[in-house]
């Protein structure tokens, strides 16, 4: 049953994620339309790159976290807090390195220092933000999250229109808006402590909830993508993969539902789990059930008219108005990937990570073995069958997962492992 308590959280889960994914769109939109196909190609890719690296602060921090604050007495949630930032500040600068090493050997040192710039003050912002929606306050973060997300897209904009748009001016006005988003953030969370943070206590904590299984998790289901993405680029060029960005673009509307649903399903689940696996779940799914309409509503919208959707979006000149079939596949992607993304968070909350891993590895398996034929052959549309077919494989994976967890036939996941 939907009470006011459900009806308030998802509210303002779904207005804070809408910013969020409204910024993100708004900047991949102009970037689109105001930089060439090549250079906007290389943007996707440095984008996925970040966004595969914050796996570690996600899946190391920020997912245990939201279990762990929840249920943590509230005199200790200022030191949780603070810990989980050190930990993500520190995780942080090391990923910074690799993606300066990276971006190095492939021969674009002049993205160096903008594209860390972006990378380390996106990180610092992500977890203050999420250190709020560990405690259920979306409404609380919503305006640092405009700050940052809005505050990006309307800095692409304004250099859009004085003709000053280049990849890097983005890059360092993405870090900007972070900055000024993580600041007041930090500010939100009122982290007055003293007293030792107890880092090694904690990471060995967040381990012991599936850290581990979650990272492995993540990797595999960003890894994926990212592959795909190389492997388009490495076949059909960088235009190619502004192609798949531009109707991706388009699928990424339902982000905000898809997201929120990620944010709010883990404590759920967690605050649940005392009263057995079973009503944890039935906790969770009234997220799911209530949010569903509105995917199922959009992706109508999107198979019935795609062409419409692709003008309205680029514009009647735009090199991307063709892409009506790969928009059409790809939304089909995102119904299928939706029930397996929510069981995959439900996992997380109940720290039965490691059976999400499981779930990734089908998927994985399933896109190693058609991806190949299906690039070499259809390229983008290649890219495209391949998404599907592994959602659709992590779907099955996921309700028979799940009828097992709660059937009480799978080994109980009290602890997790690392």
């Amino acid at each position: 049953m939907w009470t006011r308590l459900h009806l308030s959280r998802i509210s303002w889960s779904l207005v804070d994620q809408g910013v969020v994914s409204g910024g993100t769109f708004l900047l991949n939109v102009l970037l689109a339309r105001g930089l060439p196909a090549g250079e906007y190609g290389v943007f996707a890719l440095l984008f996925g790159g970040m966004l595969t690296l914050q796996l570690l602060n996600t899946t190391l921090v920020v997912h245990p976290l939201s279990v762990r604050l929840v249920t943590a007495a509230p005199e200790d949630r200022p030191r949780l807090l603070t810990a989980s930032l050190v930990l993500i500040a520190g995780i942080s600068l090391g990923m910074a390195a690799l993606l300066a090493l990276v971006l190095a050997l492939l021969g674009v040192p002049e993205l160096i220092l903008p594209a860390l710039a972006c990378f380390l003050t996106w990180q610092f912002q992500e977890g203050a933000r999420r250190g709020l929606l560990s405690a259920f306050r979306f409404r609380a973060a919503t305006l640092g999250d405009a700050v940052s997300y809005l505050g990006q897209a309307g800095v692409v904009l304004g250099l859009a229109a004085s003709g000053m748009l280049t990849l890097t001016g983005a890059l360092y006005g993405m870090a900007a808006t972070s900055a000024l988003g993580a600041a007041w953030q930090i500010l939100q969370l009122d982290l007055r402590h003293s007293g030792p943070l107890q880092l090694r206590t904690t990471v060995l904590d967040y381990l012991s909830i599936g850290g581990g299984w979650a990272l492995g998790n993540g990797l595999l289901l960003h890894g994926r993508s990212q592959i795909l993405l190389w492997g388009l680029a490495a076949s059909s060029g960088a235009a190619a993969v502004a192609s798949f960005q531009a109707a991706l673009n388009l699928v990424n509307v339902t982000g905000p539902i898809l997201l929120s649903l990620c944010s709010i399903i883990p404590p759920t689940a967690s605050h649940a789990r005392a009263r057995g696996l079973a009503e944890a779940w039935r906790a969770s799914r009234v997220y799911a059930v209530l949010m569903a309409p509105l995917v199922l509503a959009y992706a109508a919208v999107v198979i019935a008219a795609p062409e419409t959707m692709l003008w309205l979006l680029y514009g009647s000149q735009s090199d991307y108005l063709g892409l009506s079939t790969a928009l059409r596949l790809l939304i089909i992607a995102t119904l299928l990937g939706y029930a397996a993304d929510v069981v995959a968070a439900f996992l997380h909350g109940v720290s039965a990570v490691h059976l999400a891993f499981q779930i990734a590895v089908i998927g994985a398996v399933a896109t190693v073995v058609i991806a190949p034929p299906l690039i070499g052959t259809l390229g983008l549309i290649g890219v495209c069958l391949t998404h599907i077919g592994a959602n659709l494989a992590r779907l099955v994976a996921s309700w028979i997962v799940l009828s097992r967890l709660i059937g009480g036939t799978a080994a109980a996941p009290a602890t997790g492992s690392a």
